[in-house]
C-alpha cells in the first residue's frame, strides 16, 4: 500500500513556531506582572483590585477572537466538508473554553469589588456565559458526540460566534452597570504601558497552544484516513520465502 507525501501538520511553521511562542510569552508574562504591581499606579476608587483589569480584558478579546475563529471555521466545514477548517474549529473551540473560564473567574472578583456582588445578572455576564456554554457543548459533542454530531457541534459553533458581537455592545444596548468599551481607549499611557504586555503574553500564549492543538487534530485526522485506507484496500502482499 502506498501513501501520499503531504507534509506532516507539524513540519514547517508549525514545529518551530510554538516554541518560540512560548519563550516569548515567559519573557513577557513575568515582565508584565513586574509592571502592573510594581510601576502602575493603584486606581483612586477601586484600589489594587483594579490590577485584574490587566488580565481580564485580554482573556476578554482573545476568547472572543477565538470563538469568531471557531464559528467560521465550522462555517468553512459545514460548506466545504474541510478537514483542515475542522481541526481548526476544534483546536480554537477548546481554547475558548480555557480563556473564556479566565474571564469568568477575574470578572467576579472585580465585580465584587465594585459592586459589592461576584454577580449582578447583568447583561454582559450572562452573555458571557451563555458564550461559554455553548461552546463546552461544542467541545463535548466534538470529543463525545455520535456519528453525524459534528454538524450540530459546528451549528453550535456558529452560534456562539454570532454571541460575540452581542457580548459587545450589550452594554450600550441595555445600559447596564459594566464598564462600557470606551473605557479602554480614555486609558492613561502609564495604563497603556501595562497593559500591551499582558496582552501579548496571553496573545503568544494562546496562539501556541492553537497552533499545537491543530497539529495534533490535523495528524489525529491523517492517521484515521491512513486507517482507513488500510482497513479498504488491505495489506500488501509478502513475497514467498524461496520464491522465484
Amino acid at each position: 500500500m502506498t501513501t501520499s507525501s503531504t507534509p506532516s501538520a507539524t513540519g514547517g511553521a508549525t514545529r518551530w513556531l510554538p516554541p518560540v511562542l512560548l519563550l516569548g510569552a515567559a519573557v513577557a508574562l513575568p515582565y508584565s506582572v513586574q509592571r502592573i504591581f510594581l510601576h502602575t499606579a493603584i486606581e483612586k476608587k477601586m484600589g489594587t483590585v483594579q490590577k485584574i483589569f490587566y488580565f481580564h480584558v485580554p482573556l476578554a478579546w482573545i476568547m472572543m477572537a477565538l470563538a469568531i475563529t471557531c464559528g467560521i471555521a465550522a462555517a468553512v466545514q459545514l460548506r466545504n466538508r474541510s478537514r483542515k477548517a475542522e481541526a481548526l474549529s476544534i483546536a480554537a473551540g477548546e481554547l475558548v473554553l480555557v480563556t473564556g473560564l479566565g474571564v469568568l473567574l477575574t470578572g467576579p472578583i472585580w465585580g465584587h469589588a465594585t459592586w459589592g456582588r461576584a454577580w449582578t445578572w447583568d447583561a454582559r455576564q450572562v452573555s458571557t456565559g451563555l458564550l461559554w456554554l455553548v461552546f463546552a457543548a461544542f467541545v463535548l459533542l466534538r470529543r463525545y458526540g455520535a456519528a453525524g454530531s459534528e454538524r450540530l457541534a459546528a451549528a453550535l459553533a456558529v452560534f456562539g460566534a454570532v454571541d460575540v458581537p452581542i457580548i459587545y455592545y450589550a452594554v450600550k444596548i441595555w445600559k447596564t452597570t459594566h464598564p462600557t468599551t470606551d473605557v479602554v481607549g480614555t486609558l492613561p499611557p502609564q495604563m497603556w504601558a501595562a497593559l500591551w504586555p499582558a496582552l501579548g503574553a496571553l496573545m503568544a500564549l494562546t496562539l501556541a497552544l492553537l497552533l499545537v492543538r491543530l497539529g495534533q487534530e490535523r495528524d489525529a485526522a491523517a492517521l484515521d484516513d491512513a486507517w482507513i485506507a488500510f482497513d479498504e484496500g488491505g495489506p500488501e502482499p509478502r513475497a514467498e520465502k524461496g520464491a522465484g
